[in-house]
C-alpha cells in the first residue's frame, strides 16, 4: 500500500537520510525548483523501464501536486519495492509551506585565459550531430532502426543529427553502445596535431537531464583511442546512473573533491578526496554523492 506523507515527515525522512527521493515531472518542470537532493526520474520513463531506474530501498517519489507521484509509488509497489511513499501536495505544497528548494546547477568553472579563435572548437551539437548521422549512414540504419537498438527516441535522434539539440551523458552512452563504438568516437571532430591545449574556458560539458551531473573530456576531440580521459562533477546529493559499457570496459577513477558512493554490480564503495578505485565498467554502475557539498573526480576509461 502507497503511504502519502505530509512535508513534515518527509522532511525528517530526508534529514535522516533514510530514504531515496525521487521527482517524477518532467525535466522543463524539475529545472524551476525541486526539493533538495531530488534525482530526476520521469513517471514516463519509469513506466518504460522501471527496472532502469535502479531504486533500492525506502523512495519517496515527489511530483508538482501528489497525482503523478502516486502512481509512480503504485508502480514500484508493482515492482517489488515494499517501503514507498507518495508527498502530499507535491512540489507546489512543499514551497506553500515554507520549505526551500533548489535548482539544476551547472559547474562553475575558474576563470580562464583568453584564447584565439583558431583554439576555439566547433560547436559541440553539430560535432556530435554529423558523427551520429555518419555512423548511421554507414551502417546503413534507420533513424527507426537505431531507436530500437539504443532506447533513445526516433524525434530525439532526428534533433541530434540536425545538430538542433545537446544530448545528455546518458543519451550519448546509448548511442555509443547502440554502434558498439568508444564514447569519444561521437565527440570527434577532424584535425590533429601534436600539442593541443584544451581551454578550461571553451570546454564543452555533457550534462546529465536534472542538471546534477556533467563530465568533461580531457582528451583532444579528433582522438579514437581505446583510452578516454574525463573530469566528472557531481552536485550535492546528486546521483548519475550508468548503463554498462562495452564488454571489457574498465574505469579507473580518483576523487579530487568531496564524497562519493560507488555503485558497481551490487557491491558499494565510499570514496573521499585522493581515493582511488579501478573496476570492470561493463556492469551497470552509479556514481552517488552523500554530502552537500560537490564531488568532483578525474576518470580514466579503457575499452578492452
Amino acid at each position: 500500500m502507497v503511504r502519502t506523507i505530509g512535508s513534515r515527515e518527509a522532511q525528517a525522512l530526508m534529514d535522516a537520510g533514510t530514504v531515496a527521493l525521487v521527482d517524477v515531472r518532467e525535466p522543463s518542470e524539475f529545472a524551476t525548483g525541486h526539493l533538495p537532493g531530488a534525482r530526476l526520474v520521469p513517471l514516463g520513463d519509469l513506466k518504460q523501464n522501471f527496472a532502469a531506474a535502479g531504486l533500492k530501498g525506502p523512495v519517496l517519489f515527489v511530483c508538482a501536486k501528489g497525482g503523478r507521484s502516486n502512481s509512480a509509488a503504485e508502480l514500484a509497489l508493482a515492482n517489488g519495492l515494499s517501503e514507498v511513499y507518495s508527498l502530499a501536495g507535491g512540489t507546489s505544497g512543499w514551497v506553500a509551506e515554507g520549505h526551500r528548494v533548489e535548482t539544476p546547477a551547472q559547474p562553475v568553472a575558474p576563470a580562464a585565459p583568453s584564447v584565439s579563435p583558431e583554439e576555439v572548437p566547433a560547436e559541440f551539437d553539430v560535432i556530435v550531430g554529423e558523427n551520429v548521422r555518419k555512423l548511421r549512414t554507414q551502417r546503413g540504419y534507420s533513424l527507426d532502426i537505431l531507436a530500437g537498438m539504443s532506447g533513445v527516441g526516433r524525434q530525439t535522434l532526428g534533433q541530434i543529427e540536425l545538430g538542433r539539440t545537446v544530448p545528455s551523458v546518458s543519451t550519448l552512452w546509448k548511442i555509443a553502445t547502440a554502434f558498439e563504438v568508444p564514447f569519444s568516437v561521437l565527440l570527434a571532430q577532424p584535425g590533429t596535431t601534436a600539442t593541443k591545449v584544451l581551454r578550461q574556458a571553451q570546454a564543452k560539458r555533457l550534462v546529465s537531464a536534472d542538471g546534477r551531473f556533467s563530465s568533461r573530456a580531457l582528451f583532444p576531440s579528433e582522438g579514437k583511442g581505446k583510452v578516454e580521459f574525463y573530469e566528472l562533477w557531481l552536485a550535492g546529493y546528486g546521483r548519475e546512473d550508468a548503463e554498462p559499457h562495452a564488454p571489457g570496459t574498465r574505469e579507473n577513477l580518483i576523487v579530487t573533491a568531496g564524497k562519493l558512493v560507488l555503485e558497481v554490480g551490487k557491491e558499494s564503495y565510499e570514496l573521499g578526496k585522493g581515493d582511488a578505485i579501478v573496476f570492470s565498467a561493463d556492469v551497470a554502475h552509479s556514481y552517488r554523492n552523500p554530502a552537500s557539498e560537490e564531488c568532483w573526480m578525474n576518470l580514466v576509461m579503457t575499452y578492452g
